[in-house]
């Protein structure tokens, strides 16, 4: 996965040999070659010490501490510890070198590094970088990088933060924020956010922003932001957004929105928005609004809607609007959309839909399987099983079914029509209604079949 192969390269090429390997700590060794020579000014441990004091509370001065079990207080070390993974020293910690020990808490300070076998909290700094075996609470700052395995609190690498667990709190990582767990709180990677867990708070990433759980909160990505979970909340990819999961919230893709589930909410592509579920709220693609479900709200789209359900609301495009089911609400579309099909070659489609209604406009063409109601208006042709309600276009109307009024040069009807048809050239097989134009034909009508300006029929 991604951020394993950063995790590991991280860990590699900038930690082992940068911090650890440059003060030759040795936190696992059973200290059986370990001398406590030192001068105490102590009584029951509280004073001064100088040297490798095994126990102090107070001041303590030492070249080198080797198998130390406990300093409360004022530690100071020249050179990199021995045998410190059972020490456990709280206070102000200072180290030419590196302070180390199992439990390290307060204030610690080292020119190299601040290593802890298990715990570590409070105020740690290491000039290359900040290590612990456990978990790392309060300010751990790493000139490199800040290694945990959980870490709670403000955490700033130069390089990096990584985490074999949780992090919470802020993390700023000059590359890269890694956590094989959750990332919670405000993370900022100078290229990447990287979690196997969650991503929640305020996640900004140079270049991405990787998740193999959920996303939630604010997420700005340069290039991406990727979930195999959920996102939603606000969520900025200078390229996409990308999740295999539901998208909800503000999401805006700098080419595409991309969820394998639903999307919903205000959802921006630049190139297109794309669900593998349902669309929801308002989706503004650059080309395109598609998913493989239902499409509710506001859908505005450069060339397409397409929906394998229904498309529902207020839906506006330049070029076509295609449902495979139901077209409902209020429907507008511009010059349609020409493609191709391996089986049928060259296709055009305007507005298409198994039914429509209730208001259903297109500059072309409008052409529905089963039933339209309502208003439909096309500049060239509408088609439908059945009308219902007014349908006007500029050169044909055709329907097997009309019930209500149609208008356009040719108003052709195969079987039944009731209510009115104006044009130049009217037809219905079985006509209960109004024909008015130049050349009027109902088949049903014996004795005036063909009439000129005006044909009717009652019964």
């Amino acid at each position: 996965m991604p951020n394993r192969m950063i995790s590991l390269a991280i860990a590699a090429l900038l930690l082992l040999p940068g911090a650890a390997g440059a003060v030759d700590i040795d936190l696992g060794d059973d200290g059986s070659d370990c001398h406590h020579y030192s001068l105490d000014l102590a009584v029951n441990d509280w004073g001064i010490g100088f040297g490798n004091s095994p126990r102090l509370r107070g001041i303590r001065l030492n070249f080198r501490d080797e198998c130390v079990e406990e300093v409360y207080g004022l530690n100071i070390t020249l050179w990199s510890p021995r045998h410190a993974d059972d020490a456990v020293i709280r206070g102000l910690s200072i180290g030419l070198a590196a302070p180390a020990a199992g439990e390290l808490g307060g204030i610690q300070l080292g020119g190299a590094a601040v290593i802890a076998g298990s715990s570590l909290s409070g105020i740690s700094v290491g000039g290359l970088a900040v290590i612990s075996g456990d978990r790392t609470a309060g300010i751990a700052i790493g000139g490199l990088a800040t290694v945990a395995g959980e870490m709670t609190g403000l955490s700033i690498g130069g390089l990096a933060n990584v985490s074999e667990g949780r992090v919470t709190g802020i993390a700023l990582g000059g590359l890269a924020n890694v956590t094989e767990g959750d990332m919670t709180g405000l993370s900022i990677g100078g290229l990447a956010n990287v979690a196997e867990g969650d991503l929640v708070g305020i996640t900004a990433g140079g270049l991405a922003n990787v998740s193999e759980g959920r996303v939630r909160g604010i997420v700005l990505g340069g290039l991406a932001n990727v979930a195999e979970g959920d996102m939603k909340g606000l969520s900025i990819g200078g390229l996409a957004n990308v999740v295999e999961g539901d998208m909800a919230g503000f999401s805006f893709g700098g080419l595409a929105n991309v969820a394998e589930g639903d999307m919903k909410g205000l959802s921006i592509g630049g190139l297109a928005n794309v669900a593998d579920g349902e669309m929801r709220g308002l989706s503004i693609g650059g080309l395109a609004n598609v998913c493989t479900r239902s499409m509710r709200g506001i859908n505005i789209a450069g060339l397409a809607c397409v929906a394998e359900r229904d498309i529902a609301g207020i839906s506006v495009s330049a070029g076509m609007l295609d449902a495979m089911d139901r077209l409902v609400g209020i429907s507008l579309g511009g010059i349609g959309v020409v493609g191709w099909d391996e089986d049928d070659g060259f296709t055009y489609v305007g507005i298409r839909a198994a039914e429509a209604g209730f208001l259903t406009l297109h500059g072309i063409d409008i052409s529905i399987d089963e039933r339209i109601v309502g208003l439909a208006a096309a500049g060239f042709h509408i088609g439908a099983g059945e009308i219902g309600g007014i349908a006007a276009a500029g050169i044909l109307t055709r329907a097997d079914v009309v019930r209500g009024c149609t208008t356009a040069a040719v108003n052709y009807v195969d079987e039944l029509q009731v209510g009115l048809s104006i044009g130049l050239f009217n037809f219905a097989d079985e006509l209960h209604g109004v024909q008015l134009g130049l050349i009027n034909i109902a088949n049903n009508n014996r004795r005036f079949r063909v009439m000129p300006l005006l044909n009717l029929h009652f019964d």
